[in-house]
């Protein structure tokens, strides 16, 4: 009876596509193969976070694929619309295979007419170029245009499948501890939770950190992701709609380049910041800030402790090979 009962619970959600992560009690650190990122343990002077307003926070610097700070970096949690990431990665990849290009027009759906919470007030029917479409979920994070775009380059034109190919798209990029239900990040609602038991969308700043990589090499990403103000419908006079970028570091500080934010109660402010200095990039991921002052703050102190921790890295890694030139003159005089 009891095996009964947990298949008839379980039968719904798979014939909706959810994918669920077994829970395992082993720490996740200590469960992930092959990992890309390692410790530096030559640290000129911790970090001393400015307040306590964080759950997780994760620094890596991909020239050296080295993690100077780590705190909860490897803990499962909400990420909201940080979620949006994946979306424009296989966004961004349909581009690449032809799917889609920057110049087609869509029509809106119905249903991604009727997506709430961030959102450019998609009108059933209306047409908006690839183009717009897209450069209005990286900047303003809109829900609405993550649907369209969605149902577009999925290969059977449903969300569900979309859903899919998000996950199957993680898994291969590594994120072995991400798994998504929705593509735009909102979270589940009242109905959602109580019938199948999900809340929203989740991943670690590890594997967030794996996917920032990936999308940092989309110029057409780090455009949009790094522009503080655009618009749309600039050829309707009286309904162009500004687009104001959900992150207001890369207005208020230098070396700050994109990429995505994301916010709900539980979940709390996030974001996946990407920074570069004298040619070197730095990825900071914070998750679970109840202010988001407080997360940009936060942020910008560990990107800035991360430069100077990288220059004295570099300094050091320069005093070796000093050292080694000296001792291989001398064994060479000798």
């Amino acid at each position: 009876m009891k095996k009964i009962k947990i298949f008839l619970f379980l039968l719904p959600i798979a014939l909706l596509g959810i994918q669920f992560v077994p829970i395992d009690s082993t720490p996740y650190k200590d469960r992930i193969t092959n990992v890309k990122y390692r410790p530096e343990f030559n640290i000129k002077k911790e970090f001393k976070p400015p307040h306590k307003d964080y759950k997780n926070l994760f620094l890596v610097d991909l020239d050296s694929n080295k993690i100077l700070y780590n705190h909860k970096g490897f803990e499962m949690c909400e990420i909201a619309s940080i979620t949006k990431m994946v979306s424009i990665l296989l966004f961004m990849e349909a581009i690449d295979e032809g799917k889609i290009s920057l110049t087609d027009t869509l029509k809106a759906s119905t249903a991604s007419s009727k997506i709430g919470g961030s959102q450019i007030y998609l009108r059933e029917y209306e047409k908006m170029i690839v183009e717009d479409l897209l450069k209005s979920v990286i900047i303003k994070s809109a829900n609405d245009a993550t649907y369209l775009l969605a149902e577009t380059v999925s290969d059977s034109g449903t969300i569900k499948n979309f859903v899919h190919s998000m996950n199957e798209r993680a898994k291969e990029l590594g994120m072995d501890h991400s798994v998504f239900y929705f593509a735009h990040g909102l979270p589940a609602t009242y109905g959602e939770r109580k019938k199948y038991g999900i809340r929203g969308n989740l991943s670690t700043c590890y594997d967030l950190t794996l996917l920032a990589e990936k999308l940092i090499k989309y110029p057409l990403v780090m455009k949009y992701s790094s522009t503080w103000l655009d618009s749309i419908r600039k050829d309707q006079p009286k309904k162009v709609f500004q687009l104001r970028n959900t992150s207001r570091l890369i207005k208020d500080y230098p070396y700050f380049t994109g990429l995505k934010t994301g916010f709900y109660d539980r979940a709390g402010f996030c974001i996946v910041a990407t920074a570069n200095k004298d040619g070197r990039n730095l990825v900071a991921v914070s998750l679970g800030s109840r202010r988001w002052e407080n997360r940009d703050k936060l942020v910008h102190d560990l990107m800035m402790w991360g430069f100077d921790q990288i220059e004295y890295t570099d300094s050091l890694a320069n005093a070796v090979d000093t050292i080694k030139v000296v001792e291989d003159r001398i064994a060479s005089e000798d």
